[in-house]
């Protein structure tokens, strides 16, 4: 039997076409459906509500928002919104947010900590009937569950102690075990792990390009260990931020798909994915492709239904 698993869309592509393959997502047996707010690319409220109208029973969030593009007080109403369209079917989720997200906008928070952490309040405090400052959302009723993503030790920690999931992103599957056991020490916050699916030669050379956001935003740490220096580094941000992402995945090492990625034929990644089932409670593939995402879609459903069964 199958464990739960969900689907990521970062919106680089159309509403509808969105919509048509989380629909497809759902028919696969997919149970979640987040949507990354990325400032440019398509409003991640719409992009939901639009999922939620064009599914049946796909729990809807964002993945992730920040208190720096949207105000938390906005992002508590926008949340509230959609639950009231659809209870029980939203999730919030927040975060410190990106490169990508935040430097065309402009920003660069100089305590992105502390802000999340105040927003993350003042969102438990709205959506939960009370009053932030001098905001209250007096029409809102019910509960909607906090999902908070972050790579830094004090944003997990903060996590596991206050949210009903946390995100592993961009996680090196080296370290997602020993992660998984610190933050259910910590808390009962159930876990979500994204992880890319590099089943084939093609697959590989696809998922690559996405990895340079990771080594953006990563800490110094692991891209030391990526063998990635600072004039690479700027390198890869400048390209990455105007678009060109074929260029900048030709200056980080291929082998971080070995690294970050579930790699290896089909059944090496149900193995790998089977392995490590006791570190998370859902699987979240993330999309961006936008020609093969059908294909990607099913490929991927299949491995993770052979994921959720006991080896022969």
């Amino acid at each position: 039997m199958t464990f739960p698993w969900g689907i990521w869309f970062e919106p680089t592509q159309p509403v509808t076409r969105i919509v048509d393959l989380a629909r497809l997502a759902e028919a696969e047996g997919a149970s979640v459906c987040v949507v990354a707010d990325e400032g440019t690319e398509r409003d991640v409220y719409v992009t939901l509500t639009a999922v939620l109208v064009g599914t049946s029973r796909l729990v809807v969030g964002p993945a992730i928002t920040n208190p720096f593009s949207r105000h938390p007080v906005t992002t508590a109403a926008a949340i509230a919104t959609l639950h009231e369209m659809a209870p029980g079917r939203v999730w919030h989720g927040l975060g410190v947010g990106g490169s990508r997200v935040l430097e065309p906008l402009g920003l660069d928070p100089p305590r992105p900590y502390t802000a999340l952490n105040e927003a993350v309040e003042a969102n438990i405090t709205l959506l939960s009937g009370g009053t932030a400052g001098a905001a209250r959302l007096g029409w809102f009723s019910g509960e909607v569950p906090l999902a908070m993503a972050g790579r830094g030790p004090r944003t997990q920690a903060l996590a596991a102690d206050v949210a009903d999931w946390v995100i592993f992103s961009a996680k090196p599957l080296a370290a997602l075990r020993d992660d998984a056991a610190r933050i259910r020490a910590a808390g009962d916050a159930s876990i979500a792990w994204s992880a890319y699916l590099a089943y084939s030669d093609e697959e590989r050379r696809r998922v690559l390009p996405h990895f340079t956001y990771m080594a953006v935003d990563a800490p110094p740490g692991i891209r030391a260990a990526a063998g990635l220096d600072d004039a690479t580094l700027e390198e890869v941000r400048s390209r990455m931020l105007t678009g060109r992402l074929d260029e900048a995945a030709a200056l980080i090492p291929a082998g971080l798909v070995d690294q970050f990625a579930v790699a290896g034929t089909p059944e090496e990644c149900a193995a790998t994915i089977r392995s490590h089932r006791d570190t998370f409670d859902l699987f979240l593939l993330p999309l961006n492709d936008e020609a093969a995402a059908e294909d990607h879609i099913a490929a991927s459903a299949e491995i993770l239904r052979a994921a959720g069964e006991d080896p022969a």
